[in-house]
């Protein structure tokens, strides 16, 4: 694997994290990627391939790409919260215990 290739495959994200990415094109099209389809194209850039990108429903040619970024990054549906699933409300008792709790942090790091 050449260096950009490792370098790139460094900076992937997490597999509990999706991607999606945004590819405009010079001549006014504009298509939306997933994570794995947005690696096929930033691996052809990094290699410099001029040629034609084709998915199952769309191809891109390479010569016409005018800007490619992300769009959003957001955690995967595996790894959200379920509407039934929420997290425990605080009582009254244990938020004077955390702010209790964090002056003393802060007289302990004073000192």
């Amino acid at each position: 694997m050449s260096q950009k290739g490792e370098l790139m495959q460094e900076t992937l994200p997490d597999d509990q994290y999706d991607e999606e990415w945004k590819v405009k094109l010079n001549t006014s099209g504009e298509y939306l990627l997933s994570k794995q389809q947005a690696w096929v194209i930033q691996e052809a850039i990094a290699s410099g391939n001029r040629g034609i990108i084709m998915f199952k429903t769309f191809s891109i040619s390479m010569p016409y790409v005018a800007e490619f970024y992300r769009t959003r990054r957001f955690l995967k549906a595996s790894h959200q919260l379920t509407g039934q699933q929420k997290e425990e409300a605080w009582t009254e008792e244990d938020r004077l215990n955390a702010i209790k709790r964090i002056k003393e942090l802060k007289e302990k790091l004073l000192k």
